[in-house]
């Protein structure tokens, strides 16, 4: 079962989008495949105004995946989510669409409120 915590609020947050910027951030994360967030730091989805990226990993090995405003230099980040290793352990086709289904929603709480959410467990 996958967890969703919601932590600290988000640094280098952006403000407020303006309504192309959230359309775009939208078709974004809702574009979002499980094979993309595994396959290593940097840009994953550029829709528009609006990127996806992948951080890297934390010290406590969470990986930190973004949605960031592009062009803007300094605070740019709209939705910021950890996940936790185990969540990549799906085993078969309905884990992985659970997964990807909970790491949507938690980054959608995050653009919504301004807060990282962590995603924990394993997708039973």
């Amino acid at each position: 079962m996958l967890q969703v915590q919601r932590q600290g609020p988000i640094r280098n947050a952006f403000g407020n989008m303006n309504q192309n910027q959230h359309a775009d951030a939208v078709a974004a994360i809702n574009s979002l495949t499980d094979t993309a967030i595994w396959r290593g730091a940097g840009t994953i989805i550029n829709q528009g105004t609006v990127r996806i990226d992948v951080q890297g990993y934390t010290g406590a090995g969470d990986l930190n995946l973004q949605a960031q405003i592009n062009g803007v230099s300094g605070n740019s980040t709209v939705a910021a989510i950890l996940v936790a290793a185990s969540v990549a352990e799906a085993n078969i086709p309905a884990q992985h669409v659970y997964a990807t289904r909970k790491l949507k929603n938690a980054l959608f709480e995050s653009m919504n409120d301004g807060y990282i959410y962590r995603v924990s467990g394993t997708p039973v």
